[in-house]
């Protein structure tokens, strides 16, 4: 499939889920506030996972270098290029502030013992610097001259070191403030780890996806890259093996399913961790919050990410040649990211539907993946000419 046909396709989705799904949001937003509001928190935050993870990615490639940093470059661009819709987006959680946010009304607020964080004014200033950094970094990975090999210009790398320990340190406290903080009277130091590495296995599974979409041209061009020309008609069995062996399709495709795997591991161990440490203390103020997940129909969702969040994903991909095998790993990527949507929907939704699922649910979700489909399509079309997408696998240290 070639690039203007996948950006097709992406309209295509993107303009129908739009549709579909702002109906049904705009019924919930009228009728039923108080489901839709954590139904378009937790789309939003969903959706954000994916520019907010690539902007991480290409920062940490500029400092690391890898062969898949040439590949996976254009789709990660792309998708961060996409965060200023975010900004957008974001209105009606302000809108919805209290209702999604019992510390926002002063008998709760007066309760805790960090009202000093967890107020109106401060919130929306932590806020406005995380678009801030985002969209800054964001900014310069699309605009700026990038060094032969793709990464950051010369004399540059420092500023990607800081934008990884900015990203860093903005992804985590914006997971704490827009997800954690629905429920203000529960704290889990590792949160933050558990949904950051969360947002980075669905970039990279995104972008994978992309990848694998943009592979399946008759010529085997990936993402719009350019073409490898085909092997002549009287090439020997040897030269055309030598021809295969140079496309960088395939080497970079497991460099990246790699990556993905350390991430789901990452993101294992953490979740684990946490659910471990809150169990042994034992605390009611911690507690809580697991019980109320343990409880049906959310603690049949706990077994569901156990297995396509890391058991079904790292079987299949840990061995070396699974990882070679686009239609492999674009159909495990393509689980990650329904798994991660379940993990968000799992984190937030409990505290305000002890029930279980609500219609608005995906249909608030697939209207916020809509809008964003369209402004990715949009963005693989304008960058398209001016990021190198493949490349024979140049890397740097």
């Amino acid at each position: 499939m070639s690039l203007d046909r996948a950006t097709l396709l992406l309209v295509t989705i993107g303009a129908i889920a739009t549709l579909l799904g702002g109906a049904a949001a705009i019924w919930g937003y009228l009728n039923a506030p108080q489901a839709f509001f954590p139904a378009w928190l937790a789309g939003f935050y969903f959706w954000l996972s994916m520019p907010a993870g690539a902007l991480g990615l290409l920062l940490i490639w500029d400092l690391t270098g890898g062969r898949w940093g040439p590949l996976a470059r254009l789709p990660l661009t792309a998708m961060a290029a996409t965060i200023p819709l975010f900004l957008l987006l974001y209105l009606p959680i302000i809108a919805g502030m209290s209702t999604l946010y019992p510390w926002t009304h002063a008998p709760v607020a007066a309760k805790l013992h960090n009202g000093w964080y967890l107020n109106r004014e401060f919130f929306f200033l932590r806020a406005g610097l995380y678009f801030l950094v985002w969209i800054g970094f964001a900014a310069w990975q699309v605009l700026r001259r990038s060094s032969p090999h793709g990464g950051a210009p010369k004399g540059y790398q420092w500023l990607s070191g800081i934008g990884v320990l900015l990203m860093g340190y903005s992804l985590t406290y914006a997971g704490i403030d827009w997800l954690m903080s629905t429920e203000p009277d529960w704290f889990s130091s590792i949160y933050g780890m558990v949904v950051g590495s969360g947002q980075f296995i669905a970039a990279i599974s995104c972008a994978l996806v992309l990848l694998v979409i943009g592979a399946r041209s008759a010529t085997g061009a990936a993402t719009g890259s350019p073409v490898r020309a085909a092997a002549p008609a009287s090439t020997g069995p040897r030269a055309a093996a030598v021809l295969a062996q140079e496309d960088p399709f395939k080497p970079g495709l497991a460099s990246l399913a790699a990556v993905l795997v350390a991430v789901i591991v990452f993101w294992a161990y953490t979740s684990f961790c946490q659910w471990l440490i809150i169990w042994e203390e034992n605390l009611h103020s911690e507690i809580h919050w697991f019980i109320e997940r343990w409880a049906q129909p959310w603690g049949d969702v706990i077994y569901a990410l156990a297995g396509a969040h890391f058991f079904v994903p790292f079987f299949a991909l840990v061995w070396s040649p699974s990882k070679k095998n686009p239609t492999l790993v674009g159909a495990v990527c393509g689980l990650l990211l329904l798994a991660d949507l379940l993990q968000v929907w799992w984190l937030v939704l409990p505290g305000f539907q002890k029930s279980g699922f609500s219609w608005l649910d995906p249909a608030v979700t697939v209207c916020v993946g809509g809008l964003w489909l369209l402004a990715l399509a949009a963005a693989l079309r304008v960058l398209a000419g001016r990021v190198p997408a493949g490349g024979g696998g140049a890397t740097h240290a």
